[in-house]
């Protein structure tokens, strides 16, 4: 596995949850959480035609997880890390961590970050945190040179599972003080924080 990983011709996706991808992960994973909704953003965010290197929860998801892919068109596979991340660790191979950032610590660290909103141009109209700066996920790739590589910069959704996919893409394109904010939008809301709407 780590093998192919090295030869960099396949698409390697970790479909764990968010914190445990945040909490260790292979250099260069897009995180697409293995939920229902995995088979809308692996059709957004993955090559058809690049087969696919898994790392998984537990072996046992692996079913359910291919289906899931199956379901949107995917159907090339190069392999999956037999064990999990808790095998990769066992061998003394590197890992990467990205940081989780609730929503009180985003309300006082606001004014020295970069905040990216990846929400639909939609969700972004109906309201967001001040200052940030909207890039729908889909477009992130394309409009990486809007964001300062150097700032300490934190993500966010609606929940916080695109904003770690947001954050899988970012890590191996040079932010290093990256952060995820689990429970993100909805989390600010239900903590009473400032809101800002789309006409400032």
């Amino acid at each position: 596995f780590k093998q192919l990983v090295d030869e960099k011709r396949n698409a390697l996706v970790d479909v764990r949850s968010v914190l445990a991808f945040g909490g260790g992960h292979i250099t260069g994973a897009l995180n697409i959480p293995g939920t229902p909704v995995l088979s809308i953003w692996a059709g957004w965010m993955l090559k058809r035609e690049q087969p696919i290197l898994l790392v998984l929860e537990k072996d046992d998801d692996l079913d359910e997880v291919l289906r899931l892919f199956v379901r949107t068109g995917y159907t090339k596979f190069a392999g999956y890390l037999l064990g999990g991340m808790k095998a990769w660790d066992a061998m003394g191979y590197p890992n990467e961590r990205i940081g989780q950032m609730t929503v009180r610590e985003l309300a006082d660290q606001k004014f020295e970050m970069q905040i990216v909103d990846v929400r639909s141009p939609r969700e972004w109209k109906g309201g967001h945190i001040p200052g940030a700066r909207h890039i729908f996920l889909p477009e992130l790739e394309k409009r990486l040179g809007e964001l300062e590589r150097n700032k300490p910069t934190a993500v966010y959704c609606a929940s916080g599972y695109r904003a770690s996919i947001a954050t899988s893409i970012l890590r191996p394109n040079g932010f290093e003080k990256l952060w995820n904010v689990p429970g993100s939008w909805e989390a600010w809301k239900k903590a009473g924080l400032p809101v800002e709407n789309s006409a400032g």
